[in-house]
């Protein structure tokens, strides 16, 4: 029984022992840190990261989690300081692995949304731009790399014919695994979403229609896309569907809703329209609901509900919005 006794003991110590030793490498929490991310605990993190990087100080891979996990923080903090931090901490991943396309995709990325929290920038983008470049230098098939470079050209500098050379290039290298399905996805709906601000309506629902049969698991944001071309294109009520359709795929809810009101009081439908900048408002962060108090105002004066037309105006105004 002594001998049951101390063989068990033996073997809880070697147990604490080799997890002590796990605890002390770099790859234990290089994935304590992947938990971490994956469950939203950027800051716990990025604490994770460091501490992986004192036990591997030269490991590209650690100070590129690093940079990610420490802007998401920085984003939901905004504090513009610590995503600095993240753009140091990517910079010293491309110091240590230069050729690597994908760190410069990832320096892109904190390039651009850095820019956007500076109210679009345009230098920032201009910045994004050239890490994306040296990405597409380096690895010429990388489809990220050209994806994201289609998405800056035509979301934050308004550039189409050049976002839709960018998109068209990431379809053409393509792919065929489940990831590649989704990037291909994404340059077909970037693709669309340049060809409707380029009028060419058929050519954009052509597009987005692929999107969606890419990854129809992923379809709320592409049904959205789609709702505002056909709004702008004029097919009000097939623009209605569309939206109904991103709602009840989970897609940008807020903006479908909001997107949905337009659409209802170009036909009229006043009231019903009313109703969707309600849920718009509802689900909006409230600094970002002006414009919807703003279009409710106007769908309220045409109903000739003045005071509450006033109000909503007054709110938009509040929350500084005013056309």
């Amino acid at each position: 029984m002594k001998a049951v006794f101390a063989i068990a003991l033996l073997a809880i110590s070697m147990l604490c022992a080799s997890a002590m030793a796990q605890e002390n490498t770099a790859d234990y929490w290089y994935k304590t840190g992947m938990n971490l991310t994956g469950n939203g605990s950027y800051e716990k993190a990025v604490e994770a990261y460091e501490n992986a990087i004192k036990l591997s100080p030269k490991n590209a891979t650690l100070w590129d989690a690093k940079a990610s996990s420490q802007s998401m923080a920085a984003v939901f903090s905004k504090n513009r300081s610590e995503y600095n931090e993240s753009l140091k901490a990517e910079d010293k991943a491309i110091e240590l692995d230069p050729k690597n396309s994908t760190l410069w995709v990832n320096k892109a990325f904190l390039d651009a949304n850095l820019a956007d929290l500076r109210e679009h920038n345009e230098s920032g983008y201009q910045d994004a731009l050239k890490d994306l470049d040296r990405a597409i230098e380096i690895n010429p098939q990388d489809k990220r790399a050209w994806l994201f470079k289609g998405a800056v050209l035509d979301s934050r500098l308004n550039k189409y014919d050049e976002a839709l050379a960018a998109y068209d290039k990431a379809i053409e290298i393509g792919g065929t695994n489940a990831s590649d399905k989704v990037l291909l996805s994404n340059a077909w709906e970037g693709k669309g979403y340049a060809l409707s601000k380029l009028g060419k309506y058929n050519e954009s629902f052509e597009a987005l229609d692929k999107a969606i049969e890419l990854s129809p698991q992923n379809a709320g944001s592409i049904w959205y896309t789609k709702a505002e071309a056909l709004n702008n294109s004029g097919r009000y009520d097939d623009a209605l569907k569309a939206y109904d359709r991103s709602i009840e795929l989970k897609g940008p809810m807020d903006l479908a809703y909001e997107g949905k009101g337009e659409a209802l009081f170009t036909l009229g439908k006043y009231n019903d329209a009313v109703k969707a900048y309600d849920e718009a408002i509802e689900l909006f962060q409230l600094e970002a609901s002006g414009p919807a108090w703003y279009k409710k105002g106007i769908a309220l004066k045409a109903l000739d509900k003045t005071s509450e037309s006033d109000a909503a105006f007054a709110k938009a105004k509040e929350l500084g919005y005013e056309e």
